[in-house]
């Protein structure tokens, strides 16, 4: 029997409104024009520093406040535009970080995420299993999303990610008594239901854009809340 809905935050219940999760609407503006003429040129260095960036946040994810989070981020972005000739980095930094911890606008939620969960949460319990940092609960939050749920499982509080061997869902059940069996679980991540699924998860693929790839997967697919609500009853 179906007692839990388990759904992924990015890319099923919100999306960056920027379409960068980690480049805001306003860089320009963060930059400054002579940096983001140096960005515009498509510098080499900087998508190899990118992973490098992205590569120090996997390294570093056990962390519990968002001014932690903040200090990350201004690293990353230290790390991700080092050496490029950006003209006050340490300053471009912060203000980035600034803004992709703080600045709740730069995620924008599905218009079906409130009255999906509603009714979603009037049959099973509703559960949030995200790879994420602290601030994704001030902004589930200031959204109307977070007094829906009955359980946020964040990866930044265990210092692993649902990709780290399903380690997060390892989490879910150890220390939240989500039972794989009786839960189903919504992501946009081929590869993160793989996980859950070794785990005995119920799962489906969230695809908001109806990409063609998508449907190369043996995973059911969903477009929205309402697809996730009558495949949840059929369970």
């Amino acid at each position: 029997m179906l007692t839990t809905v388990a759904l992924d935050c990015g890319l099923v219940l919100a999306y960056p409104a920027s379409g960068n999760w980690f480049m805001p609407s306003n860089l320009p503006e963060l930059l400054g024009p002579r940096n983001t003429a140096i960005l515009d040129s498509g510098a080499p260095l900087i998508e190899e520093n990118m992973r490098r960036a992205q590569n120090f946040l996997s390294a570093n994810h056990l962390l519990h406040a968002e001014k932690e989070e903040f200090e990350q981020f201004a690293e990353f972005y230290r790390i991700a535009f080092g050496g490029c000739g950006f003209e006050g980095l340490d300053e471009v930094a912060e203000r980035l970080a600034r803004d992709i911890v703080y600045n709740d606008a730069r995620v924008a939620f599905y218009g079906d995420v409130l009255p999906g969960i509603q009714a979603l949460k009037a049959r099973w319990k509703v559960v949030v299993i995200s790879d994420a940092w602290p601030s994704l609960r001030r902004v589930l939050a200031a959204a109307g999303v977070l007094p829906l749920l009955d359980d946020l499982v964040i990866s930044c509080h265990y210092g692993h990610c649902k990709s780290d061997d399903g380690k997060l869902f390892v989490s879910a059940i150890e220390h939240h008594g989500v039972i794989p069996g009786q839960c189903l679980f919504v992501d946009d991540g081929a590869d993160n239901l793989a996980w859950a699924k070794k785990l005995g998860f119920h799962t489906a693929l969230m695809d908001r854009k109806g990409k063609p790839e998508a449907l190369e997967y043996t995973y059911t697919l969903v477009h929205t809340l309402d697809e996730v609500m009558a495949l949840a009853m059929q369970i």
